[in-house]
């Protein structure tokens, strides 16, 4: 993984395997180049042991599941928010020498979403529900005994429908316009800058911002920014600070920053800000109609300071939404699409004058480093048993009662008793006598 990525992943997320907890830190440690890499637990895995471990009564019969994912799941919440609510709980329900509760909580930091609202894009990483979807996804064409030439053939068949279904999605964002609800700009603009799903996302919270905020406070402009206090109707006693300008906005929820999706508290203040089109640098490549033509620099790890490479990244979205405005706007006027073709080609001469000759196999260089020198014998890997392979996975008690409970019971053919089978089954016994019987009455009349 170091070799193919340059550099530590950001976060791994994983169940809780004792042997992953020893591998994580060891494999991913911080280096003078790279930072140690964060290793989160799946909060669904653990939340669905909590039946199992505390009893179904009082996960099923009481509030206790509904007070208890309130501070679990919640992401617009601190810390210290966190604990104290969880030690309530615990108070409530008499749960504070609960061991396997202490334990989670000794480890809240590895789960809990409160602990990771300063982390880019965390907010993305609830489960490991996305390696689980692509093992279902692939498992569609995969068998476990197909030959290295059948993999491939199958490998690309997956890779052919997953590109149908991209082209199908371009065609339809680029061929069509989401409908708006409201009758803001900032939703008119959204409705151009995003793909569709993404843009959903957006006119929810752009709704809410309209529907649900109530500015409390409003401080004076300085340097041409703003800061709000408001709150949301739907979460009593909870005040969102908001810092606005024309080209930027910061909330105190930190949406932006763990998904990397505006919320409605920046909405709400950008709208009374009377800024009628997002501002630029607060839309990701990811989420745009066209990121697939976008080339970034970043993804490449081309640039070291964190400085440039927020600079680099908004000149190069500012860059590419220009131009894409300017196609737009052009449409089928061929006079001014041959204005645009000629400017460009003007500008790329200029730059091949100048010696900048940065082309795809730079790219590609930077990113899996220089091309190999020499033959290349390859050879087949080493097998190993991974972790899991060939050995079936301990089941606990709750696990086997529930599959006994669903196993399929054996029927009697002829009376469909579960309690015996065909062999042991009374109704045969009387039909053998009643077939002696009826044979020693034909013996007696012949």
């Amino acid at each position: 993984m170091l070799k193919a990525m340059r550099r530590n992943p950001v976060v791994l997320v994983t169940d809780q395997c004792p042997a992953m907890k020893q591998a994580v830190p060891e494999c991913f440690k911080a280096t003078d180049e790279f930072p140690a890499s964060r290793h989160r637990l799946c909060m669904w895995h653990i939340t669905e042991k909590f039946p199992a471990k505390l009893g179904h009564f009082l996960c099923k019969e009481t509030d206790f599941m509904e007070k208890i994912k309130k501070y679990i799941w919640s992401s617009t919440i601190e810390p210290a928010e966190f604990e104290e609510g969880w030690k309530s709980v615990m108070d409530e329900f008499k749960l504070e020498d609960h061991a396997w509760l202490s334990y989670l909580y000794a480890m809240r930091e590895s789960w809990i979403p409160a602990y990771f609202r300063d982390k880019p894009m965390y907010g993305l990483i609830r489960t490991t529900s996305r390696s689980e979807s692509e093992n279902f996804f692939f498992s569609q064409f995969h068998q476990s005994g197909s030959t290295l030439s059948e993999f491939y053939i199958r490998f690309e068949s997956a890779m052919d429908k997953q590109r149908n279904e991209t082209k199908n999605l371009n065609h339809v964002d680029s061929s069509a316009k989401p409908a708006t609800i409201s009758t803001l700009f900032l939703e008119d603009d959204a409705a151009e800058l995003y793909t569709r799903e993404i843009f959903y996302k957006i006119q929810e919270e752009i709704l809410a911002a309209r529907d649900d905020m109530r500015i409390q406070t409003i401080g004076p402009e300085i340097n041409g920014m703003k800061c709000y206090e408001m709150k949301d109707v739907k979460m009593k006693d909870k005040l969102f600070k908001v810092e606005v300008s024309r080209t930027h906005a910061n909330c105190s929820c930190k949406k932006f920053l763990m998904c990397g999706i505006l919320c409605r508290h920046a909405f709400c203040a950008l709208n009374h800000f009377e800024v009628v089109k997002i501002p630029r640098r607060l839309v990701l490549n990811r989420w745009m109609k066209n990121a697939e033509n976008k080339a970034s620099l970043q993804m490449f790890g081309l640039l070291d300071d964190h400085q440039n490479k927020e600079s680099v990244s908004a000149e190069l979205a500012n860059v590419w939404f220009t131009f894409h405005k300017c196609v737009t706007v052009a449409g089928i006027d061929l006079v001014k699409l041959k204005q645009i073709s000629t400017t460009v080609k003007e500008l790329h001469v200029s730059f091949v004058n100048d010696g900048a000759s940065f082309n795809k196999k730079d790219f590609l260089g930077n990113l899996i480093g220089n091309k190999p020198v020499g033959e290349i014998t390859i050879h087949p890997p080493v097998q190993c048993k991974n972790k899991g392979s060939g050995l079936k996975r301990l089941l606990s008690e709750r696990e086997k009662a529930i599959k006994q409970v669903e196993k399929k019971k054996r029927k009697c053919k002829l009376c469909g008793s579960t309690v015996h089978d065909q062999r042991t089954c009374p109704k045969k016994k009387k039909i053998v006598e009643e077939e002696v019987m009826n044979g020693v009455d034909t013996e007696i009349s012949s």
